[in-house]
């Protein structure tokens, strides 16, 4: 028993191939999806996506998006999605860290609103990929 899984993003497919199961980090919490799953349509939150194969579990580090799921196909579309074993840790630590830098910089006032949150996303983005890349 399989389901079809894409993953789509701005760039692209990300991936397209049939797992046995995929879990999302939807908005509510997570869920999995298997075949002949109920159809339906949900936002999904920036999160880890584990990918469940018969040969064993992949992770993946997923943004926020959508996910459509029928009986047969799971279509993920989010910004972006970085499979653990692409992540490059010194590079990801190391956009981590400038962020940082340019988050502590920015003076807490209405007008540094909009690039303070542009800059939490982005650590949390790459936090995100640490913690998968060590799964």
């Amino acid at each position: 028993m399989a389901i079809e899984l894409v993953v789509v993003t701005p760039e692209g497919e990300a991936l397209s191939e049939s797992v046995e199961q995929v879990v999302l980090p939807g908005e509510a919490g997570e869920f999995g999806v298997l075949e002949s799953h109920e159809r339906f349509l949900t936002p999904l939150s920036l999160g880890p996506m584990q990918i469940i194969r018969s040969s064993g579990s992949e992770w993946a580090a997923i943004t926020s998006g959508f996910a459509e799921v029928d009986g047969e196909r799971c279509v993920v579309l989010v910004d972006s999605c970085a499979l653990a074993n692409k992540i490059d840790k010194s590079a990801t630590e190391a956009v981590k860290a400038q962020a940082n830098t340019e988050l502590s910089a920015l003076a807490d006032d209405d007008e540094n609103a909009g690039e303070r949150t542009r800059l939490a996303g982005v650590i949390a983005r790459a936090e995100l990929e640490l913690e998968v890349a060590s799964r």
